[in-house]
């Protein structure tokens, strides 16, 4: 997995939701806390993790295999 949520420090209020240009999170509706509905559309922006308020969103970069 290359997006990590960490679930302890998200509040639910859907700023990646809003800013991820490919779509990639969605909320929960049990919890109400996001999660990566469809991390392999990600273009690892990083816009989800700089806008995070609480900083509940982590972003690596894959590891390209020659």
């Amino acid at each position: 997995m290359q997006i990590r949520i960490y679930p302890e420090r998200c509040n639910g209020c859907g700023e990646c939701v809003e800013i991820c240009p490919c779509d990639v999170f969605r909320l929960d509706s049990g919890t109400g806390r996001a999660e990566a509905k469809y991390e392999v559309d990600c273009w690892y922006c990083g816009a989800c993790e700089m806008d995070c308020p609480t900083r509940a969103i982590e972003v690596k970069l894959p590891y390209l295999v020659a």
